[in-house]
């Protein structure tokens, strides 16, 4: 037993970052984690339900997503404060990242309860790596706004800057972000800057 759990049954929120798509990418801590706590506050309870029935771990879930963020805040507070240790997981990668959570962890942490990652697949960081075009500095955008000006705006505010960007975007529109970025290249002059698309990563 690692030494997170020697200490008795400290009210902890653990971040717990879940895999991409390859279940062999989960860590040997997560796994431990996920078994040991008391319960689970997950994106979407049907898919981390099996996800714990691929690793034999049976845990009361809660739901928590981007519907229900101050509801299941208060909630998971809740649990911490009847002394309970509660993992929060998205669907894959971790959460907070473009994905719910960092409501939660503000919350928490706003009332003194310790909050610990347990880090592991990044859909950012393997696309980043595998890219070649990252020395040093990138900026992580997130999720464009699904259309209109809001989404043209950001895209030239973001290609005007000189360092990598990487973003979020829905595989049905792709092929308009392509669209979009080549139109804002032409308009900024930066059709040669390189670009590198990534999926199930």
């Amino acid at each position: 037993m690692s030494e997170a759990w020697e200490a008795g049954a400290e009210p902890i929120l653990y971040v717990v970052a879940t895999p991409i798509g390859n279940l062999t990418d989960l860590s040997a801590r997560a796994r431990e984690v996920l078994g040991a706590v008391d319960r689970i506050a997950a994106e979407d309870t049907r898919n981390t339900a099996q996800l714990l029935n691929r690793l034999g771990v049976r845990k009361p879930l809660m739901s928590h997503h981007a519907h229900n963020e101050k509801q299941s805040a208060e909630g998971l507070l809740a649990c911490l404060a009847r002394g309970e240790s509660v993992a929060l997981v998205s669907d894959a990668g971790t959460p907070a990242v473009s994905d719910p959570g960092a409501a939660v962890v503000r919350l928490v942490a706003s009332h003194g309860y310790k909050v610990v990652p347990v880090p592991g697949a990044s859909s950012v960081l393997a696309v980043v790596a595998a890219s070649g075009l990252v020395e040093g500095a990138f900026t992580f955008r997130g999720f464009l706004p699904a259309k209109g000006r809001d989404r043209r705006d950001q895209l030239a505010a973001w290609l005007a800057c000189s360092e990598p960007q990487v973003l979020f975007e829905a595989p049905h529109r792709i092929v308009q972000l392509m669209d979009d970025l080549l139109a804002q290249g032409e308009s900024l002059n930066q059709l040669d800057r390189p670009v590198c698309a990534g999926r199930e990563m």
